[in-house]
C-alpha cells in the first residue's frame, strides 16, 4: 500500500530538491555573500517537517549539531583536533543512519508491498535523518561534477557502472540469494528516484566521499594505500548491512568494491553513485526483491 499526504510530499519534496541542489553553484548576492541553494532548501525541509509533525525540535537540533560538527571538521587544520572532529562526525553520522536520535518520524511510503512472489512483502520508509545527514556530508566533503569534462569522466567509466551490478547479481544467483524475476510496477520510477536521492547519494557520500577518501589521504605514503582504503570502505559498507545476514554482508562488500573502484578510477563521486543506482535498479526490476524467501 502506498501512503502519500501533503506533509510527506512537501517535506520530502523539499529534501529531495536539497539533494539535487548539491550540484548547483553557490549564489552570489550583491553584498558579495554566497548562499548555498542546498542549505536553503534543507532549512525549508526541516521547517516543513517541524510544522507538519514529521520532525521534533530534538530532531532539528540533531541535524544542526551534525552540520556544525561537519563544518568544524572541514575547517579544522590541527592534526589532533581534525582527527577528533572527524571521528565524532563519523560516529554521529552512523548514529543518524541507525536512527538512534529521537524526534524523526520516518513514515512508511509503502507497507507490505509484494514485489516478488518468491520474496517476503517489503516496507519502505522515508528516512529524513539519513538523507539530511547525507546532504550535509556531501556538501562539505564531496566535490560535485559541474563541468562538461567532469561529467565526461563519469561517462568514461560506463564499464564499471554496468559491470558491477552484473557481477554482483550473478554472484547473488550463484549463492541462491536472488533469481531472475523481471517485473515493472507503477512504483518502479518512484523507487528508483527515491533510491537515488535518499540512499545512493547518502551512502556513497559517507563510504566513498568520506571514509574511502579520508583513508586514502591518510595512507597516501603507501603505494597500495588507495586500494587498501577502497577495501576497508567496502568491508565497512558490507558490515553496515549486517542486519540482512552474513550472506548479504558478503554481497554488499563485493558491491562496495565496485563502487569504490568506480570512485578510485574517476575521482568523481557521481561514478560511485551511478554504479550503486545501477545495481539497486537492476535488482529491483530484473531479480527477486529483496531476496528469495528461503534465504
Amino acid at each position: 500500500m502506498l501512503h502519500l499526504s501533503v506533509a510527506l510530499v512537501t517535506t520530502y519534496g523539499l529534501l529531495a530538491l536539497s539533494v539535487c541542489a548539491l550540484w548547483l553553484a553557490p549564489l552570489k548576492l550583491r553584498s558579495g555573500t554566497e548562499v548555498a541553494p542546498w542549505l536553503c532548501l534543507l532549512v525549508l525541509a526541516c521547517a516543513s517537517g517541524v510544522a507538519t509533525g514529521l520532525l521534533s525540535l530534538q530532531a532539528l537540533a540533531a541535524v544542526a549539531a551534525l552540520g556544525a560538527l561537519a563544518y568544524a571538521a572541514r575547517r579544522s587544520k590541527s592534526g589532533a583536533l581534525h582527527v577528533l572532529l572527524m571521528v565524532a562526525m563519523g560516529c554521529m553520522m552512523l548514529a543518524m543512519a541507525l536512527h538512534r536520535f529521537p524526534g524523526f518520524v520516518n513514515p512508511p511510503l509503502v507497507t507490505d508491498m509484494v514485489i516478488s512472489a518468491a520474496a517476503k512483502p517489503v516496507t519502505h520508509r522515508l528516512n529524513f535523518d539519513t538523507a539530511a545527514a547525507g546532504v550535509i556530508l556531501f556538501a562539505l566533503f564531496c566535490v560535485p561534477a559541474r563541468t562538461r569534462e567532469q561529467w565526461r569522466e563519469v561517462g568514461r567509466q560506463y564499464r564499471i557502472i554496468l559491470g558491477t551490478p552484473l557481477v554482483v547479481l550473478a554472484v547473488g544467483m550463484l549463492v541462491g540469494y536472488v533469481d531472475v524475476d523481471v517485473k515493472l510496477f507503477a512504483y518502479t520510477p518512484v523507487f528508483i528516484a527515491l533510491n537515488l536521492l535518499f540512499t545512493c547519494v547518502t551512502e556513497e557520500a559517507f563510504f566513498r566521499g568520506f571514509i574511502q577518501e579520508q583513508l586514502a589521504r591518510a595512507m597516501r605514503r603507501w603505494e597500495a594505500g588507495p586500494l587498501l582504503a577502497m577495501a576497508i570502505a567496502a568491508l565497512l559498507f558490507g558490515l553496515a548491512h549486517a542486519r540482512g545476514g552474513w550472506l548479504f554482508v558478503g554481497l554488499a562488500s563485493l558491491a562496495g568494491l565496485g563502487y569504490g573502484y568506480a570512485y578510485l578510477r574517476s575521482q568523481r563521486i557521481e561514478t560511485a553513485i551511478l554504479t550503486h543506482l545501477a545495481l539497486n535498479s537492476m535488482h529491483f526490476i530484473a531479480f527477486t526483491y529483496p531476496r528469495l524467501d528461503a534465504v
